[in-house]
């Protein structure tokens, strides 16, 4: 086994643990929405959930180390940590609470100020900062079109996405914005052919389109 791989594979073993070991904690912290009737998300934190979301995480890091340089994992890191979570949350609740997407922004800036610090170009600060700013005016677009049909909690979701992504470049930005999209599509037009109602979590689908996106890049490398 080579030096990489001993590497990826700590990597992807150590983000896994941070986030299976960060759930329960997170979950109790969160304050709940006054006056909406959802899951409680302190009650979210079973055994299988945290198991889940450790897996979701490893899977993450695994694509990310793979098919992406050394100086974006801090960004990626975020994602495969705090968006993972986020994207968890949100496929059981259909809610992206606002304190764990701020503190995910503040990780992510942190993370975009290593990779450039890493990379030796601080050009990597202006990408991710007009990717957040993208992926962020793309979906409050969304958001105003479609009247109050779309969460506003996934605009706030979608920097972090196009942070990491910009940060390597613009058509992995745009692949990732297309691929989070066409997942949502699908996953809208399986609940209309099952005849499901009410509102559904996209933050989800807009993460997987990501990782599809950097593993794609990777494979047509």
């Amino acid at each position: 086994m080579t030096s990489g791989a001993v590497v990826v594979g700590v990597a992807v073993l150590v983000t896994a643990l941070v986030t299976a070991g960060l759930v329960r904690p997170l979950l109790h912290w969160l304050p709940e929405p006054e006056g909406e009737d959802k899951v409680a998300y302190r009650d979210l934190g079973s055994t299988r959930f945290v198991v889940g979301c450790g897996l979701c995480s490893a899977l993450a890091a695994g694509i990310s180390w793979a098919s992406l340089p050394p100086t974006l994992q801090p960004l990626w890191s975020v994602l495969a940590v705090g968006g993972v979570l986020l994207a968890a949350i949100d496929a059981v609740t259909t809610w992206l609470p606002l304190p764990l997407v701020q503190l995910t922004w503040a990780a992510m800036a942190v993370g975009v100020l290593a990779g450039g610090w890493l990379s030796g170009s601080w050009s990597l600060l202006l990408r991710a900062a007009t990717g957040a700013a993208l992926a962020a005016g793309l979906y409050l677009l969304v958001w105003l079109a479609s009247r109050g049909g779309f969460g506003f909690g996934d605009v706030r979701y979608a920097p972090l996405l196009g942070a990491a992504a910009a940060a390597d470049s613009w058509p992995l930005l745009l692949s990732s914005l297309l691929a989070g999209t066409l997942l949502g599509a699908v996953h809208g037009t399986l609940r209309l052919l099952l005849r499901q109602q009410g509102s559904f979590p996209y933050a989800p689908a807009m993460l997987g389109g990501s990782y599809l996106a950097a593993a794609a890049q990777w494979l047509g490398s």
